[in-house]
């Protein structure tokens, strides 16, 4: 066992986390090849969990295979997806293997299950309560012999009501649904996970860094909205910029410290949009092109806000 983690499952670090309901969940469905759904706001480790479930699965040997909905441009989806028989439009000269041919005898993770549109979803209900597929132009529906794992970063139940997902599809996918905690609901393990993914780091770049005490009161305090994945990125910055040095609260992002509680008074949405411009802009040491490029917004826009906030 690695260091700091007495525990039987990975990033567990507390004997109360909410983690291990979820890895005791898995427990009961990795020797069958159930479909299991995945949801956790982004940044929680639904991707980790997914290939825990495989690699501790009687199917370990076979493809771990991951589509990601929410990078694909739609008009590829189905495509990749179900591959396709030579002639099935114009330019498919050869036939092409999916994502689901390749998955076969293994697991197929379908990542951002929700942003998928309708009538994909119409197409994917089949695979999911058939367990059968067809290629694009194929006349032969194909068995699938692999586990489907959906991931999904908003509530599949929100989207069904709100009619943006089918409702037959949310109801075959939600027999085995697993909900990932957030950071902050796992207060009591943020400065044992933080340790351990420094650790990480540390081999990563060969410059062992410690975390100094004073970080603990930082990191159990702030919201993380961006979960485990802006504390590793934050660290990871910080190992950068200073190699092998102790990691203080002063090579933490400054809004993490200067962040309220969510009990607190909430910020106006001017506030927020000052307290993010002004910390890219001290990211990128008040380079504008840059700067407006992270923001997603015009120099001029970025200028004329700088005016209105009086930032510098």
């Amino acid at each position: 066992m690695h260091h700091g983690n007495d525990q039987p499952y990975p990033f567990v670090f507390a004997t109360d986390s909410p983690m291990l309901g979820v890895y005791r969940t898995l427990e009961k469905v990795r020797d069958n090849p159930t479909t299991v759904l995945i949801e956790g706001e982004s940044g929680t480790g639904k991707d980790a969990l997914a290939q825990w479930l495989h690699y501790n699965s009687p199917r370990k040997e076979g493809p771990f295979i991951k589509i990601d909905f929410s990078s694909l441009p739609e008009d590829l989806v189905e495509s990749e997806l179900f591959g396709y028989e030579r002639g099935a439009f114009t330019g498919a000269v050869n036939s092409k293997l999916g994502k689901l041919d390749i998955s076969q005898g293994g697991t197929a993770v379908l990542d951002e299950i929700a942003s998928v549109d309708l009538t994909v979803q119409a197409k994917l209900l089949n695979v999911v309560e058939a367990k059968q597929f067809y290629r694009l132009g194929g006349t032969k529906s194909i068995e699938l012999d692999a586990r489907i794992v959906a991931l999904s970063s908003v509530p599949l139940a929100k989207a069904a009501e709100r009619q943006i997902f089918r409702q037959d599809l949310f109801f075959r996918l939600n027999l085995i649904t697993i909900r990932v905690p957030p950071l902050r609901e796992r207060r009591s393990e943020i400065f044992a996970l933080a340790e351990f993914l420094l650790e990480q780091l540390g081999r990563k770049y060969k410059a062992s860094s410690e975390l100094n005490t004073d970080c603990r009161a930082v990191l159990e305090h702030y919201e993380f909205p961006g979960n485990i994945r802006e504390l590793r990125n934050a660290l990871e910055r910080a190992v950068l910029m200073a190699p092998g040095q102790d990691i203080t609260p002063d090579s933490l992002p400054a809004s993490w410290y200067t962040s309220r509680p969510s009990s607190e008074k909430m910020p106006s949405l001017e506030d927020v949009e000052r307290d993010y411009i002004s910390e890219v802009l001290r990211q990128t040491r008040g380079k504008k092109v840059k700067a407006s490029k992270i923001l997603g917004i015009s120099r001029k826009t970025l200028l004329e806000k700088r005016k209105k906030y009086g930032l510098k």
